[in-house]
């Protein structure tokens, strides 16, 4: 098996690496390290927490050894769906150049713009950015591309579900032909491999496992009543053996600022939001509370869906169901990182059925269906390998009563809710319409038109 010793890399970096806590390259990084120190461009694809992070920045931190920066002329650019991950990328590379004279800038929104510029007039080797924020610094001209030697895109899926793809394309226009370009992803859709077609040169596919969740993650469904969700949360979290951090993934802001103090007063424990609408210092805050252990329970919008890398988080909640595939594999893979085992369990009202039963089909494989033993659902029975069903009450159409005979008729439904007696058609009178010829209303003189008597 490789070691890190075995690769053409620098003394400093080795050190860096020693002290990150890195024993072996993990697999994605055994296929992308060595040619990416060759110069070739990169497509990776390998599922979310299997080290993709440090396959591109190992190699670029190295290569970028031998020269130099200028003020405004960065010579890396990692471009991040999120602020979130922007900024954990960037510290991974602080922490892999601590023993060299790299300098990482990380440039996103909600924050001032100012401390980036200083950043860029000091000169920065590495830039990670999300796109909108460096379009923003791009515009006023002092920043400039086209002494970049890397190009990353991380998260490439991300960026496509999130309407990037413009924003890609313009700042690809910015950057010079000859460079090396790297493109990682956890999924690989057809429109994104378009992209990579574009933009790579003679690129090297560096594929670890297929599309699925994790082997490391036990995955549970959980049929239940859309009003009972929360009570049937409850129930499962105070029963669950090994619980330590929880990862709760609601669909809309107000769902996580609703759910948070509910779970946190069941369970007995400190309970935070994560979404778009908090101020970007309060979601970095939340991220290290959590992150360190301090904070255990974690209820989030899709904002932290993707690249967090969380050490020793044992639970995932999808408490609503994921619209996509994608999304669900990268919820999922925050719990059972590198080897490490997770829980993932995931709610599903009625309404969410075909959802669950989709992503099942596109895993290719089936996702076992649990019922809580002692809780009251109010629910019909169901067969363990068909997801519950709503209950649904029996409504007896009335029979339409004739006023004048008093006589019962059978009642015509429409829709199920309406109800109305016609009486036969010869019976109806027919209203006499007033057919006027289109010569004659053609030829019709209008009151000015008409010659006056006399």
């Amino acid at each position: 098996m490789l070691n890190f010793q075995d690769l053409p890399i620098s003394p400093k970096v080795l050190d860096a690496i020693e002290v990150v806590g890195y024993e072996k390259p993990l697999p994605i990084q055994e296929l992308a390290i060595p040619p990416t120190l060759e110069g070739r461009d990169i497509v990776g694809c390998a599922q979310t927490g299997t080290g993709k992070t440090a396959a591109f920045l190992i190699p670029i931190i190295d290569g970028l050894l031998a020269g130099k920066s200028r003020r405004y002329r960065p010579r890396a650019l990692v471009l991040a769906p999120t602020r979130e991950l922007a900024q954990q990328v960037a510290d991974h590379a602080h922490e892999l150049a601590q023993f060299t004279n790299i300098k990482t800038v990380c440039v996103y929104g909600g924050v001032d713009p100012g401390e980036q510029e200083v950043g860029f007039q000091q000169g920065c080797d590495i830039i990670v950015a999300t796109p909108g924020r460096l379009l923003d610094h791009l515009s006023k001209g002092g920043l400039r591309l086209n002494e970049v030697e890397y190009f990353v895109i991380d998260e490439a899926d991300r960026m496509l579900d999130a309407g990037f793809l413009p924003d890609v394309r313009r700042i690809v226009d910015e950057l010079p032909a000859r460079r090396q370009t790297l493109l990682f992803s956890a999924t690989m859709p057809q429109e994104m491999a378009k992209l990579a077609h574009s933009i790579l040169s003679d690129p090297i596919r560096c594929q670890v496992g297929e599309v699925s969740s994790r082997d490391t993650v036990d995955e549970r469904f959980y049929p239940v009543p859309e009003h009972q969700k929360t009570e049937l949360l409850a129930w499962v979290l105070k029963e669950e053996p090994g619980l330590d951090r929880v990862l709760a993934f609601v669909r809309t802001r107000a769902k996580a600022r609703e759910l948070a103090p509910v779970l946190a007063q069941a369970l007995h424990m400190e309970a935070g939001q994560l979404h778009a609408e908090m101020p970007q210092e309060e979601r970095n805050e939340t991220i290290a509370a959590f992150r360190d252990g301090s904070l255990k329970l974690l209820v989030a919008t899709d904002v932290a869906s993707r690249g967090l890398d969380i050490t020793g988080l044992s639970h995932v909640i999808n408490y609503d169901v994921p619209n996509t595939t994608d999304d669900y594999i990268h919820r999922t893979g925050r719990t059972g990182r590198v080897d490490r085992s997770g829980v993932a369990i995931t709610l599903i009202a009625p309404r969410e059925l075909n959802l669950a039963t989709a992503i099942e089909a596109e895993m290719r494989h089936t996702v076992p269906t649990k019922r809580v033993a002692g809780f009251n659902y109010e629910m019909d029975e169901y067969d363990g390998s068909v997801l519950l069903r709503p209950q649904r009450r029996k409504q007896t159409a009335q029979p339409f009563v004739d006023r004048k005979t008093g006589k019962k008729e059978k009642p015509f439904t429409s829709s199920g809710h309406l109800r109305r007696k016609f009486r036969p058609e010869e019976e109806v009178e027919k209203p006499k319409s007033k057919k006027r010829s289109l010569k004659k209303l053609l030829n019709k003189k209008l009151p000015h038109q008409r010659k006056r008597k006399g």
